[in-house]
């Protein structure tokens, strides 16, 4: 199985898998700070896998760390900011019902701009969340450690695939948590697509009415439509095509967003009824009351994934691992479909759970949905900077 066919295994099981809870963890972070811990989900031995500053028996106990957990993630997700303040914590409850801590969140609007903040040394944290497009960066940059997956009750239960994306060195570096799409969603009692297509995203007959996202993925989508061999490492005669067509297009946008609420808030007030939307604005849509269409168009979805990486220096290793296992759980990832929108690669969950018009939105049913050519996983863009100074140009024209 390739990296973009992993919904088989993701959803091939629809049982619901039991889980240890949170208490298994901490039991799990007092036998590996004896040594005398069993091993886990990763096949690890006793004391756990070794990380960058030495092994796990010989840390401080959870009780002797100093809490106040600091997580790096994307602004208005991990804290919860979206949503009522009774529901917001429902990923990280069992965390801190467990541990007595409320997480501290430092939020980021993109990957580029949470990786910068890192690497300039400008952002301390004891987790972070980015996606995996990124991972080979985060890694190199030298500012994480391999998490120890005997003390992660629920990593058994994560699709193996996508968690070997985030192991390097055969060190489990990210714990891969959630996945989603993006694609062209819109109003279907305002627009009539010509097909389906990206070529929604540049439709003259909609100009203003029309959001792209701030991201040089536009110039990725574009190469898709155009039938570039592979748009994610285009040669410099491709993107300049693809600057000079986007750019082309670009009097038709009214906006371009950098966090996808912003999306929704413009479907919400009729400004906009066309856009580059991820799972989550169509969610809003729906259950807004809004007739729209996630178009599966026919150059494919693209699609991403991301996981949680451990600072080198915390000090709250298993705080963090505990905070981990809350995220993975079968109960996490029920609320992360049902409230975000966005899958999750607990295997274990089970979709007669999940509202019927998510499951049928996103054919959480249908284990080819995220495979080739249907989706085009997302991957490193090896020129990004290339990429990046194109995009800019697009936005200047």
């Amino acid at each position: 199985m390739d990296d973009a066919g992993f919904l088989r295994s993701a959803l091939g099981r629809r049982d619901l898998l039991k889980y240890a809870g949170i208490a298994a963890i901490l039991a799990a972070c007092k036998k590996a700070d004896t040594g005398t811990g069993s091993g886990g989900a990763g096949g690890d031995t006793g004391q756990g896998t070794t990380g960058a500053t030495g092994p796990t028996a010989t840390r401080p106990t959870i009780d002797e760390e100093p809490g106040g957990l600091q997580v790096f993630d994307w602004g208005g997700y991990g804290d919860g900011t979206y949503y009522p303040k009774e529901e917001k914590k429902f990923l990280w409850q069992a965390y801190q019902t467990a541990t007595g801590d409320t997480p501290e969140f430092i939020l980021f609007e993109d990957d580029d701009f949470g990786y910068a903040k890192v690497a300039a040394g400008a952002v301390e944290f004891d987790v972070v969340h980015p996606c995996a497009y990124r991972f080979r960066d985060w890694v190199a940059l030298d500012v994480l450690q391999p998490w120890d997956t005997s003390l992660l009750s629920n990593f058994a239960s994560l699709n193996p695939t996508l968690n070997a994306a985030g192991n390097f060195d055969g060190q489990q570096y990210f714990v891969v948590a959630d996945w989603g799409f993006a694609a062209p969603m819109y109003r279907a009692d305002k627009v009539e697509p010509l097909q389906d297509s990206w070529d929604v995203l540049w439709d003259e007959r909609y100009e203003g009415k029309i959001s792209w996202w701030d991201s040089v993925n536009m110039l990725v989508v574009a190469g898709y439509y155009h039938g570039v061999p592979d748009p994610w490492a285009m040669t410099d005669d491709e993107l300049v095509q693809m600057r000079d067509f986007m750019a082309s297009k670009k009097h038709l946008v009214r906006f371009m967003w950098s966090q996808s609420f912003d999306l929704w808030r413009a479907f919400k007030q009729e400004e906009v009824w066309i856009g580059y939307a991820w799972p989550d604005v169509v969610g809003y849509a729906k259950t807004g009351g809004f007739d729209v269409v996630y178009m599966e168009p026919k150059e494919g979805r693209t699609s991403w994934y991301c996981g949680f990486g451990l600072a080198k220096d915390s000090a709250n290793y298993h705080h963090a691992h505990a905070y981990v296992d809350s995220w993975t759980s079968t109960k996490a990832a029920e609320f992360l479909l049902n409230y975000y929108y966005y899958g999750h690669t607990n295997t274990g969950l089970d979709l007669s759970i999940i509202s019927p018009e998510i499951v049928e939105a996103f054919s959480l049913s249908d284990p080819t949905v995220l495979e080739e050519p249907r989706s085009h996983y997302e991957r490193p863009i090896e020129r990004r900077d290339v990429y990046s100074q194109y995009w800019s140009e697009v936005k200047a024209a």
